[in-house]
């Protein structure tokens, strides 16, 4: 019989079976898998660690808001729900903006889950950066302008709601690095 935490991490990689990451030849639920070790490693409490495991799963699979309400409960299906991006809005601004009015309202747990997400795209991106310049960091964005200012949007948000955390400090200076030192 699985823990909850081992059956999560079970669902993972059924839910993101076959699925790659955008930049890299990897398995899509390595981010998903890195987050949630992200959360455990600053001591966040059991439910945060699980939203962060399964941030992506309404956004990036079949998997939908129900199935996680049935399988983990409300909260954890709530704070996954906030986590996810509408993929119905098409336009890469609009689905952001979108995206950074649905953080607005989210508690700091749900937001620290964000941290430890965009954090760890990050760090993945670290070595294509080095490599290839700041045009690295660009996956659906249509320019590096607009992915900055979505960095620097998600940015500004995390430092007025969440205390300062190791988390939160290590996805600062990246984003200083990465966006602002030209």
């Amino acid at each position: 019989m699985y823990t909850k935490e081992e059956e999560i991490i079970h669902f993972l990689f059924v839910a993101f079976n076959g699925l790659k990451r955008k930049k890299e030849d990897i398995d899509m639920v390595f981010h998903s898998i890195m987050v949630g070790i992200m959360l455990k490693n600053v001591s966040c409490d059991e439910d945060t660690v699980y939203i962060g495991y399964l941030h992506d799963v309404i956004e990036d699979t079949k998997y939908t808001y129900d199935d996680l309400l049935n399988k983990y409960g409300k909260k954890i299906a709530d704070g996954v729900r906030i986590l996810s991006e509408d993929q119905s809005i098409k336009d890469y601004a609009e689905r952001k903006a979108n995206f950074v009015s649905q953080l607005k309202n989210a508690d700091k747990n749900v937001l620290l889950v964000e941290v430890a997400g965009k954090l760890q795209n990050l760090v993945s991106d670290y070595d294509l950066y080095l490599k290839n310049g700041k045009n690295a960091l660009i996956t659906e964005a249509d320019s590096y302008e607009n992915f900055k200012n979505y960095y620097l949007e998600l940015q500004k948000i995390f430092n007025e709601k969440i205390s300062s955390n190791v988390l939160l400090d290590r996805f600062n200076e990246l984003v200083k690095e990465y966006f602002c030192e030209e």
